[in-house]
Parts: structure tokens; C-alpha cells; sequence
């Protein structure tokens, strides 16, 4: 098994592993308190934001709105069935009925009835987020590069079109993101900062100074697309993995990857049921596993099985919570690789105010036929994949085995 550079022997492994259980029940405890405080009337009044918006019609033909609605404290989803004018990040002061929602279902992001809603404020367009929208014309673009650098929500038609190609954990910033991100910061900071460093502090850690500067950077950007669970993730991540860096300990590791988690279940418990939480540790997982087992490999031979490896075990899970498949998503490691260079070239173009020369190119794309199938992942197979996916850290031969188990599920 993977060794655990963290701690010095079992009894500091103890210890350490009873502290994080401790912490995280503190955590739960402190949100069952919110939680009290909001159902200890059957009508709680609070100021929330609008974070994403759905218009639908019932059955019988009557349009109604779901809203999705967030403040520092809890997320919730309500209907509308009168007409509203509200616009995403609009504030409203709404009245909702708590007799049905438990603690469960808090810490799940729970419906509530509304009782009313009154607009307090509406948001005034963020001047980034207007810069790269007014730089398209068509609505599909606008949303795509806004969910790619800031976040938003997307509308359903999207989401099917970019699932059907297998290329959702493109859109949603994550981990993968923000080391492209940081890549780019360090190549562009470091000429700047050894220019200075030479004639004025030599004696400054060059490393450490442009590390501390680009978490600086990526931490405000995490902060201004409101931490998504991905992305808490990912930055937790690289502030341990720099943290066990500096000390000269292993970073690339299970125990790492495990202290992470512990940290943002600490700091977020709600995110123990938080689907895009999951999926973004079972990736780091899979990448760490073949680490593990194949860094041996020639450093062009990593990068290119990498994507595959990845694409291929994470298939089993992520169709046991989503259905649609296409063959085409086997081309997903490909364009996984292309968007190393479409995305710095995409920040490029926006920068310079011309974000919109490749629209058509994305149009044409997005537009495409494709047909898509029904792949439903068994939970016994599930439970079972996810057994040896463990047992894979010590047998070799179980992970060579997981990619045709993965493949196996969808050919058979």
C-alpha cells in the first residue's frame, strides 16, 4: 500500500485520524445548529441569491419557475408558479416553510415551499464577466466561456450537448483547470520576478515567493467563482501537496489525497454529498493510482495513457449517476488534450478582445448529430469496482485488469 509520509508511526496515524473525526463532528455539529435555527419556526425569512434559474412547463401546460437559491448558510431549491422577474445573483428576501425539510435533507441542499419573495436588489453585471460575454453573439458561446472561467450554471440544452461528447469535466473548472492556470502564472511571473530578485534580494527563495504569489492569485479566483466543490478541492490540494513539498515529504500519495478530503469535509461537510466532490477525488484518485503503479514510464508515454486511464476508469462512475453515452465520448482523452492548448490560446483571445474568432468553429461542433445511448452503471457493480479499484494500490495486476472491467461495462 501507498506509504504514509504524514505521520511517523501508527500511533501518530491514530491519533491524527481520531483528530479529523473529531473536527469533522464538531463541523456537522455546528451546521445541525444552522440547521435548528432555521427550522425552529415553520416560516424562515432570509436574504438569498439566485443562482440559477429554470423555467418549465407542468404537464397540464402551466409555466412555472425553479429557482435554486444560496446565502452563507444554506442552499435550497423552490417553485414559482407566479411569474418572476429575477436575473441570476439578483438578491431576494424570501419567506419558506420548514416543517418538512430534515437534517438530511439540509445538508443535501433541500426544497422548500415559498411562502413569498421580494427583490431586494438586482446584480449589476460583473465588468469581467461582461467583457467576455459582449465579446460573443450567439447565446451558446456566451454561456459556454462563462461557465468555463467563471462558473455559471449552463442551461440543459448545453449540458446534453456537452455531455454527449463526454467533455463536462472540461466546462466545470476543477483541478485540471487551475493547473493550467498556475502554469501559466509561473510562466509569466518568473522573468519579471528574477529580473528583480538578481539586482535586489538574491538571497529570496525564488520558488516559494512565485508559489505564495500564484496561490494568492488562484485563491482570489476560487473566491470570486464562489468555491466550487471541485475547485475547494483542487486548491485544498495544492496547498498541502506545497505545504508537504517545503518539508521534503512525499506529495505524490494516497495519504494526500486522503488529508485533502479530510480538510474540505472539515471545512464544507455539506460536500460529503456533493456529486461533482465525489467525481473530482475519484480523478485525482485514478490519476494517483496510475502514478503508482506506471511513473516508471517514459514522460510522453505518461502524459498520452494518462487521459486514457482516466477517461476509462472513471466510466463505470460517473455513468452510475448520469446515463447518456456515445461512442463518440471515447474520443474524450483526445480533446482532453487539445484543451491544453484551446484553453490558453481561449484566455489569449479574451484578453485581447477577440474571444469570439472561434465561436463558429465551437457552434459547428457543438451542433453536431450525435446519437446517444442509455448506460446505466449496476450498483452492484459499482460497490464491486470501487473494491477493487482499493485493492488495486497493492496488486498491480488489479489495476491492469479495472481499464477492461471499465470497457467491459459498456461494450457488454
Amino acid at each position: 500500500m501507498d506509504s504514509l509520509p504524514l505521520f511517523l508511526n501508527k500511533k501518530e496515524l491514530f491519533n491524527t485520524l481520531l483528530a479529523v473525526v473529531i473536527l469533522f463532528c464538531f463541523s456537522v455539529s455546528y451546521e445541525y445548529y444552522k440547521y435548528k435555527k432555521i427550522t425552529s419556526y415553520s416560516l424562515h425569512v432570509a436574504t438569498v441569491n439566485v443562482i440559477n434559474i429554470h423555467e418549465k412547463v407542468s404537464k397540464k401546460g402551466k409555466p412555472y419557475t425553479v429557482l435554486k437559491l444560496k446565502n452563507s448558510d444554506f442552499t435550497f431549491y423552490t417553485v414559482s408558479w407566479k411569474p418572476l422577474h429575477v436575473k441570476l445573483k439578483d438578491s431576494l428576501e424570501v419567506g419558506f416553510y420548514t416543517s418538512k425539510i430534515n437534517f438530511y435533507n439540509y445538508l443535501k441542499n433541500f426544497y422548500a415551499p415559498l411562502k413569498f419573495v421580494h427583490i431586494k436588489s438586482t446584480k449589476t453585471p460583473n465588468i469581467v464577466v461582461s467583457f467576455v460575454q459582449n465579446q460573443h453573439i450567439d447565446k451558446l458561446t456566451k454561456e459556454l466561456y462563462s461557465a468555463l472561467y467563471f462558473a455559471t450554471n449552463i442551461s440543459n440544452d448545453l449540458r446534453k450537448d456537452i455531455a454527449k461528447w463526454g467533455i463536462s469535466h472540461l466546462i466545470a473548472i476543477s483541478g485540471f483547470h487551475l493547473t493550467i492556470l498556475s502554469s501559466i502564472l509561473y510562466f509569466l511571473l518568473r522573468p519579471i520576478y528574477s529580473f528583480f530578485q538578481d539586482r535586489y534580494f538574491p538571497y529570496r527563495n525564488r520558488s516559494a515567493d512565485l508559489a505564495f504569489v500564484v496561490f494568492a492569485i488562484l485563491g482570489s479566483y476560487a473566491y470570486f467563482i464562489d468555491f466550487s466543490p471541485s475547485v475547494l478541492r483542487a486548491f485544498v490540494l495544492s496547498l498541502v501537496a506545497f505545504f508537504l513539498y517545503s518539508k521534503n515529504i512525499k506529495i505524490i500519495s494516497f495519504a494526500t489525497l486522503f488529508f485533502t478530503m479530510s480538510i474540505v469535509l472539515i471545512l464544507a461537510p455539506k460536500l460529503f454529498f456533493s456529486i461533482a466532490f465525489w467525481f473530482s477525488l475519484s480523478g485525482v484518485f485514478y490519476i494517483l493510482l496510475f502514478l503508482h503503479h506506471f511513473s516508471h514510464l517514459h514522460k510522453i508515454s505518461i502524459f498520452l495513457l494518462l487521459h486514457f486511464w482516466v477517461f476509462a476508469l472513471m466510466l463505470p462512475i460517473v455513468h452510475f449517476v448520469f446515463d447518456v453515452f456515445s461512442f463518440y465520448q471515447l474520443l474524450s482523452p483526445l480533446l482532453s488534450m487539445f484543451f491544453l492548448l484551446f484553453y490558453p490560446l481561449s484566455l489569449v483571445l479574451h484578453v485581447s478582445g477577440f474571444g469570439g474568432v472561434l465561436d463558429s468553429l465551437l457552434v459547428w461542433f457543438l451542433s453536431l448529430h450525435v446519437q446517444t445511448l442509455s448506460l446505466v452503471t449496476p450498483l452492484w457493480f459499482l460497490c464491486s469496482y470501487i473494491i477493487l479499484s482499493f485493492l488495486a494500490i497493492r496488486l498491480k495486476f488489479v489495476a491492469l485488469a479495472l481499464p477492461l472491467l471499465s470497457l467491459g461495462l459498456v461494450l457488454v
